[in-house]
């Protein structure tokens, strides 16, 4: 792109040009209002060539957020426009009646240094645009070249916004210098850019501010730990005797208060690492005969947790050798401890530095242990923390057996004592629960009914041994020839139900047919191979209700057994043609 220099020199030689082309003869009064109309011209031209050469530069400005960079570019417009050797820029803050932000640019920016510091401390407001300024008046003694000095305000409606001083303009630019610098945005640029660090700096005060505050609750709060510490050291046997009381009872009341023996291991271990204040209290059982652990993790704050850690064939390997002893034991610092029964290297991925294993013994049978970690120092366990956690491991064992017993009575609860799969009661309960969700989701239910064939006469010939083998045998493959969302149940004496959510009746027929084709695969010893009559019905095919369903897939079986038995019937088969023999 060609300078503003180059278009002025273009310009006057074509203006020359055509001075020179004019012919003679002419009177001093016509030469002289061509003369003055050439200038017009040629000052039109230039005008016109420096708004050219100056868009990209204005474009700039407008563009820049940051203020250095936009007093920069004020400063190199500045330069363009006037031919200047050096312009400092001074940005004008209204709240402090002062100068915020100084810069000078130019070739001769260090020579305008000093008259810079004595302008801003001795400036005075004041509302013409351009005025011109004399050294003089500042005590500074300006070089050649830096002549004059013309100093351009730069306002905002009334409001000032920055100065701009211009060291040595040139005498062809000095004459328009308000008018060329009034065609350039600096109020809005330079004014938004100033805004937008002022904002930057109030945001630094701010958190400045913000963070000597939290410094100074932080000094707060460790001058109130002090205090309390000292206030509660007097007491801290008692207070430890009371919350050590306190920690029985509330793991006694869990005890008492729930069966959910999750809710009460997990109580627990919580109490538990709260009050000794360990760095993790781990709860740990096998479940048999699965060969999966089972954890309950108390963590404080500066520990992260560790459950991950023991689901791991290394954490199976520790329970298993903890399981085998009978006593408390210490465990100490991996790194030194070159005696440990356990695998080192697991135990310090855990980050031990000492540990207790507490074992969970119910008359002579092992239920699990309870693990203490400190990860933050070694520790040497007191009398007292072992006789505490000796009783409260009694308690969880008790704890344990009781909520074993209670699932146990509760799974016999529901289950049919001959065959293993749910009783009567089970079933209705659960049947009136899923045809009820069945009708609120518009979701397909089906039933299948099964009998099996000839009871009476296998009791008769081969004894009700045979027979309750013969039906053990029925709820076997219903049992494990159903999906795990169904539910196989012994309705009574050797009649079966398997309830289908979300089944259609195509596939619930399909599966009864499948049912059937096992159990006549079923042979039992003395008697041969042993069938079953099955009914089905689906909801809403058959019945919008649940009494309706179970009578549709009933009258079926009745339609199976009339019909020679060892098959099955749909309920809306057996509707169309009933009879038989």
């Amino acid at each position: 792109m060609s300078t503003v220099s180059d278009n002025f020199n273009w310009l006057w030689l074509s203006v020359k040009r055509v001075r020179l082309g004019k012919p003679c003869g002419t009177t001093q009064i016509e030469r002289q209002q061509r003369q003055e109309s050439e200038i017009e011209e040629f000052k039109r031209a230039l005008r016109v060539a420096m708004k050219a050469d100056i868009t990209q530069s204005i474009l700039k400005l407008l563009a820049c957020a940051d203020l250095d960079q936009a007093m920069e570019t004020a400063a190199e417009l500045t330069m363009q426009l006037t031919a200047s050797s050096a312009v400092a820029v001074l940005m004008w803050d209204h709240d402090m009646e002062s100068f915020s932000d100084k810069a000078v640019f130019g070739s001769r920016k260090a020579e305008l240094f000093e008259l810079v510091e004595r302008f801003t401390e001795q400036y005075e407001p004041a509302m013409q645009k351009v005025q011109g300024l004399d050294p003089a008046d500042f005590a500074v003694d300006l070089k050649e070249g830096l002549s004059p000095l013309e100093c351009y305000r730069v306002f905002e409606g009334q409001l000032l916004v920055a100065c701009i001083l211009i060291a040595g303009p040139s005498d062809d630019r000095l004459l328009e210098l308000e008018d060329n610098l009034a065609q350039i945005p600096f109020a809005g640029a330079l004014g938004r850019a100033w805004e937008f660090r002022e904002l930057k700096r109030e945001n630094e005060r701010l958190r400045t501010q913000y963070e000597h505050l939290e410094d100074s609750i932080s000094a707060m709060e460790e001058q109130t730990r002090k205090v309390i510490h000292d206030l509660t050291a007097k007491d801290a046997l008692h207070t430890r005797k009371v919350e050590r009381e306190r920690l029985v009872y509330s793991i006694s009341n869990a005890v008492r208060s729930s069966l959910r023996l999750q809710e009460v291991l997990q109580t627990a271990v919580d109490q538990i690492g709260r009050s000794l204040s360990v760095s993790r209290c781990i709860l740990l059982r096998q479940l048999e005969p699965e060969v999966r652990l089972a954890a309950y993790e108390y963590h404080s704050n500066s520990q992260s947790s560790a459950v991950e850690l023991f689901d791991s064939e290394a954490g199976l390997n520790f329970l298993r050798k903890a399981m085998t002893r009978e006593a408390l034991q210490d465990l100490h610092d991996p790194s030194t401890d070159t005696q440990s029964m356990y695998d080192r290297e697991f135990l310090r991925r855990l980050g031990l530095r000492s540990g207790l294993i507490v074992p969970l013994i119910l008359r002579d049978r092992k239920v699990g242990v309870i693990f203490l970690q400190d990860c933050e120092s070694t520790r040497d366990w007191s009398i007292d923390d072992t006789a505490l956690l000796g009783f409260l491991a009694d308690l969880l064992s008790v704890s344990i057996e009781n909520a074993e017993l209670h699932q146990e009575r509760e799974r016999q609860s529901v289950t049919d004592g001959l065959t293993g799969v749910a009783n009567r009661r089970h079933f209705n309960e659960a049947f009136i629960l899923e045809f009820e969700r069945a009708k609120r989701y518009e979701q397909p239910l089906s039933l299948i009914v099964a009998d099996l064939d000839y009871l009476k006469k296998i009791n008769d010939s081969f004894g009700h041994q045979v027979g309750d083998e013969a039906i053990k045998a029925i709820a076997r493959v219903l049992h494990e020839g159903s999906r795990s969302i169904d539910l196989a149940a012994r309705y009574g004496g050797e009649e079966f139900c398997v309830l289908l959510p979300n089944t259609e009746l195509e596939m619930a027929e399909q599966t009864a047919e499948r049912l059937l084709k096992k159990i006549s695969e079923v042979e039992l010893e003395g008697v041969g191979p042993i069938s079953a009559s099955i009914g089905v019905a689906n909801f809403p095919a058959h019945a919008d209700e649940p009494d309706g369903l179970f009578r549709q897939a009933d009258e079926a079986l009745y339609q199976a057994k009339q019909s020679g038995r060892n098959r099955v019937c749909v309920a809306s088969k057996a509707l169309a043609a009933p009879g038989g023999d």
